[in-house]
């Protein structure tokens, strides 16, 4: 078989193979990206509103005006101008509950899961609940379930994405993710 043969094949299996591992990985990113496992929204011992708090801040309080839980954590970041932090509503009484700021050291998802399995374990909490959107909610459930000894339930608030939107959504919580698989523990 002459030289340029083979090559051709060669070609056509390695893209063969290309766009079939394209597929699958779009196929697991609409299962667990686009369309997570989302709890059912019920009375928790204390409901933590993960960043950033400015692109889901108005939700969230009406998630707790509801009355799912008496005690609100939300994670204090700047606002999306830069100038203030966020959430402006730190320490207010609101109906049935008192918003509290807090800082996750690191100031990331395992950073916030690490905070929220010391307040379990400093209120004795057994049941938590915690906001974020939609295509976060998978490697939340997994970093939160790795670290908080509590029920947790992971609630979400849908929001409007293009495709384009939902491609950068897909790579970063993607890469996320593998990330997450080599770093263990909290």
């Amino acid at each position: 078989m002459p030289r340029r043969r083979r090559w051709g094949r060669t070609v056509l299996v390695l893209v063969g193979l290309g766009l079939v591992l394209v597929g699958v990985w779009l196929g697991l990113c609409i299962r667990y990206v686009a369309h997570p496992r989302i709890d059912p929204v019920e009375h928790v011992d204390a409901m933590y509103v993960i960043g950033p708090v400015e692109t889901r801040w108005p939700e969230a309080l009406a998630r707790g005006d509801e009355g799912v839980a008496p005690v609100f954590l939300a994670t204090r970041s700047l606002d999306p101008a830069g100038t203030s932090y966020f959430p402006p509503d730190c320490g207010e009484q609101r109906a049935g509950y008192v918003v509290t700021c807090v800082i996750p050291d690191p100031y990331t998802t395992r950073g916030e899961a690490r905070l929220l399995a010391e307040q379990v374990r400093e209120h004795g909490w057994t049941h938590v609940a915690v906001f974020t959107s939609t295509a976060h909610v998978a490697r939340t459930r997994m970093l939160m379930e790795r670290c908080v000894p509590a029920q947790v339930s992971v609630w979400d608030y849908p929001r409007r994405q293009t495709i384009v939107g939902w491609l950068g959504e897909f790579a970063y919580q993607s890469g996320a993710w593998v990330k997450a698989q080599f770093i263990r523990g909290c």
